[in-house]
């Protein structure tokens, strides 16, 4: 079900998706879309790609500056107040669950992006591209799912964008995809 070169390029994409957007964003994520394109062996990584295809066009179709008010508004720390999503993965699922992922991925010789917390789910994606990239993320989608699905479905209703939204189905739909991956 997995092929690890294409779900090293598809986690990236996510993780890029979930950057604050910057100018350069839209080729950054349509040159992993052709890495997706290349590596795709399956139906299954036909379709997830063309999730993100979804996702690269409503990307570039909207203003950067709609984007960038879009990620503050979700996203920013208001004085005194919590932020209307939480973009740290440890917020999500069970915390002592999300706690032992922190820790996995200080173990690893991933590195650790600061520019946001170091719990932050683009760290989480990075990671789960990581494990892809050493064949061992077959024994971690459980862990994504109980991750991403909250946060997935939060994240749906939290965004007035377009772009943000088809983030969070194709989020959505990988966690969907994994968890039935275990249940058969």
């Amino acid at each position: 079900m997995i092929d690890s070169t294409f779900f090293i390029h598809l986690f990236r994409f996510y993780s890029k998706c979930m950057a604050a957007p910057y100018n350069e964003l839209a080729f950054e994520l349509q040159h992993i879309f052709r890495q997706m394109e290349v590596s795709s062996q399956n139906e299954l990584d036909e379709q997830l790609a063309a999730h993100c295809l979804e996702v690269l066009n409503y990307f570039q179709g909207e203003e950067m500056s709609s984007l960038q008010a879009e990620y503050s508004r979700m996203f920013s720390h208001p004085e005194d107040k919590e932020p209307l999503i939480s973009i740290c993965f440890t917020d999500y699922g069970n915390r002592e669950e999300a706690q032992k992922i922190m820790d996995d991925i200080y173990d690893t010789m991933l590195e650790v992006s600061y520019d946001e917390s170091p719990d932050s789910l683009i760290n989480f994606l990075d990671y789960f591209s990581y494990l892809s990239e050493t064949g061992e993320v077959v024994d971690a989608l459980g862990k994504f799912v109980m991750i991403m699905l909250p946060f997935s479905q939060q994240f749906y209703k939290a965004s007035n964008i377009n772009f943000y939204k088809e983030v969070a189905r194709g989020l959505n739909e990988l966690s969907v995809i994994f968890n039935d991956y275990f249940e058969n």
